[in-house]
């Protein structure tokens, strides 16, 4: 199996289609995507669907699919197993699928976005039905699979129905879950009285829609949220830039769909230079304090030979790679330690593809947890993440004593090719390595003030590209909404005309 490959934000944004045709490319993973601002997440995101389309475009055989690349994102440094991109689902069988989906939506009382009976001819000629098949359309390589995508989100609210009366029901709550969707229902300006009932065999046609309504509602609510959030992010921005005397690209509003991102792109490059150059300037005044530290030994006498300075950091090298040593065989120690564990671990999840168990059905999900329940398995699973992550700590501090070793040899390079006497005052190199701590620290501030300004507008660009994106999200979910509203008004008349609400859901 191709290992897992590791990505800077930057290496990502610097991704061609061609790199996604490559065998080996199976696997992202992110540098600090935790610690990611939800503006670099997207971007990130973005880059690599753009790369999907580019490669669908192309007609390429091989293919990068964004949705996985995308829950993969989400998952970064919560697992370390390698996961494959796959390429997009294509149907042997559109038509077929597309009325299975179609029938399978019917049945569970959805309400399809166009009458099935016109086939894929609509996507040619849409008409009335246009901006719902776009609002539908989940990507290129699906744009025709509309009910399939209506399907997966009708079952998404089936479980969001269910997840709620498993909430309310058991504490007597049912009727707050009511007062919920009214209350929604008023703010939004809708009529109709939900008559929901906790068992979902016993609700309505009208009422299950009135609910879907409820949680297409909140949906965009949660977009009002984030558009705020987002507006209220620039603002502040925009108000830190102006404080420290800079422009923060008040010049650019309602530009054309994209600008933004790639203009966010440029201004990231110029802070991950920035951010090296700081680094950089960090380094060498932690150096200079460390040649201070040196100056002010006693043992160094009060004139000091050039050679004994520099063996004093011959011997820092020495110490540092000593240390390194011990903390590798630690760390080989608890990779050996580890080994069997890892190893039944893997067996196990291939007994259980062997078996044909999946966890995602309920029935692979039962006979996997039976067994993962059992003290036997837990006491091993546990052990075996005990020792991983101990594995884990002594790899980390291995990395960080071989960094503590280049940066002694840095600080021994410098002693030996610096501008120094055979013998120098010790109150002299005091004095000097005390200048160069102040000269450092003013490198240092600057850089760091330069890091804060480019960050800022990155920023900028981040909310402005991303308030554009929301924006377009809730045009085109408003659509549904309409469209949500004039089902329920064709329901309701239904109803009334025969005296009943639209019949219960069995």
């Amino acid at each position: 199996m191709p290992l897992c490959k590791i990505y800077s934000v930057e290496e990502i944004m610097n991704l061609t289609v061609k790199d996604t045709q490559d065998p080996d490319f199976v696997n992202i993973q992110i540098k600090g995507w935790q610690k990611f601002t939800p503006g670099d997440k997207e971007r990130c995101i973005l880059k690599l669907r753009e790369l999907k389309s580019q490669r669908d475009e192309s007609a390429q055989s091989s293919a990068l699919d964004a949705n996985v690349l995308t829950d993969k994102l989400n998952q970064v440094q919560r697992s370390r197993s390698a996961t494959p991109v796959l390429p997009p689902w294509e149907p042997d069988d559109p038509e077929g699928e597309q009325k299975q989906s179609h029938d399978a939506l019917v049945k569970d009382n959805g309400r399809p976005c166009y009458p099935i009976e016109l086939g894929f001819d609509v996507f040619e000629n849409p008409g009335q039905y246009k901006e719902l098949l776009e609002y539908w359309k989940v990507d290129k390589s699906s744009a025709k699979q509309v009910f399939l995508a209506q399907l997966s989100d009708w079952k998404n609210f089936r479980r969001n129905q269910q997840r709620n009366r498993r909430y309310y029901v058991p504490r007597n709550k049912f009727h707050e879950y009511r007062e919920i969707l009214l209350e929604r229902r008023r703010r939004h300006g809708l009529d109709g009285d939900p008559q929901l009932q906790k068992e979902l065999v016993e609700q309505s046609k009208l009422d299950d829609w009135m609910e879907y309504q409820h949680y297409k509602l909140g949906e965009s609510e949660n977009m009002e949220k984030r558009l705020e959030k987002y507006q209220e992010d620039l603002a502040s921005e925009r108000k830190a830039l102006a404080e420290l005397g800079c422009s923060a690209f008040e010049d650019i509003e309602g530009l054309e769909f994209g600008k933004y991102y790639g203009m966010a792109i440029e201004w990231s490059a110029k802070e991950a230079k920035a951010e090296d150059k700081e680094e950089m300037a960090g380094r060498k005044l932690r150096m200079a304090k460390k040649r201070s530290e040196a100056a002010q030994l006693e043992e160094l006498g009060e004139r000091v030979e050039r050679d004994r300075w520099i063996g004093w950091f011959t011997k820092e090298v020495e110490l540092q790679r000593t240390q390194l040593d011990r903390l590798q065989d630690l760390a080989n120690e608890a990779r050996r330690d580890v080994k069997p564990y890892n190893q039944w671990w893997d067996a196990k999840r291939t007994e259980w593809e062997e078996k044909g168990l999946n966890g995602f059905t309920d029935e692979g999900h039962r006979l996997i947890g039976l067994e993962t329940s059992s003290p036997e398995y837990r006491a091993r699973f546990d052990k075996m993440m005990e020792l991983d992550k101990w594995a884990g700590k002594a790899e980390q501090a291995c990395f960080m004593a071989g960094r503590e070793v280049e940066f002694a040899k840095e600080l021994l390079e410098a002693a030996r090719t610096e501008d120094l006497a055979p013998t120098v005052e010790r109150a002299a190199l005091i004095r000097r390595t005390q200048k160069e701590i102040r000269f450092a620290e003013s490198h240092v501030e600057e850089e760091q003030e330069l890091v804060k300004v480019l960050d800022l507008k990155r920023r900028v660009l981040d909310d402005l590209h991303s308030i554009q994106i929301v924006k377009g999200k809730m045009k085109r979910h408003n659509v549904l909404l309409d469209w949500v509203e004039r089902q329920r008004l064709e329901l309701a008349a239904d109803s009334a005309n025969t005296g009943q609400r639209s019949g219960p859901r069995r």
